[in-house]
């Protein structure tokens, strides 16, 4: 079994609907977090589903505070806070001036 920041390690996490780029290319993470968010975002959104049970200490506080929708306190409940953030609402910007002459 294969941990990464306390989580086990699933296959690459992929959100094609809202980063059709990929989470590097977004521009709306770091690449620390686009390669963390990849690695083990598969199980992060299995746990917050309750699709699978919470292997770790790490995993059940991840899941409590899933369920409670509490304010994250590692950095990886933070990142996984800001990734369901941007999945809500992604700001869209417009070169366009919206007035036709």
């Amino acid at each position: 079994m294969i941990l990464t920041h306390g989580f086990k390690t699933e296959s690459p996490f992929y959100d094609d609907v809202h980063f059709p780029r990929g989470f590097n290319k977004s521009g709306d993470f770091t690449i620390v977090e686009a390669e963390t968010l990849t690695s083990v975002g598969r199980r992060l959104h299995m746990l917050e589903q309750e699709l699978c049970t919470p292997a770790s200490d790490i995993e059940k506080q991840f899941s409590q505070m899933c369920r409670e929708q509490s304010e994250g306190q590692t950095q990886i409940e933070l990142l996984w806070q800001k990734y369901k953030r941007l999945t809500i609402y992604k700001p869209f910007h417009s070169l366009n001036s919206g007035k036709v002459a």
